[in-house]
């Protein structure tokens, strides 16, 4: 092993996820998902196709941001 001296390692830099970031994607994600599903799903007689895709929407964008703040939870972990 050859001789260093004294050079140091430059200290590693810990980046932080973001977080807010994280939570917009996933919303915006599970809104598409969540239309697309009210839009291409079984028609149903009790519901107006608008409320069924609002409704599909508004589920998704909710999963989409509960599922990108785990994700940016776990991401920020320190190793």
């Amino acid at each position: 092993m050859a001789y260093r001296g004294d050079v140091s390692q430059p200290p590693k830099i810990r980046r932080a996820a973001n977080i807010p970031a994280f939570l917009l994607t996933g919303g915006v994600i599970g809104l598409v998902l969540g239309v697309l599903a009210g839009v291409f799903g079984n028609d149903d007689a009790r519901y107006d196709a608008g409320a069924a895709v609002g409704y599909l929407g508004l589920g998704g964008a909710a999963l989409g941001v509960l599922i990108g703040g785990i994700v940016a939870v776990l991401l920020d972990r320190k190793p």
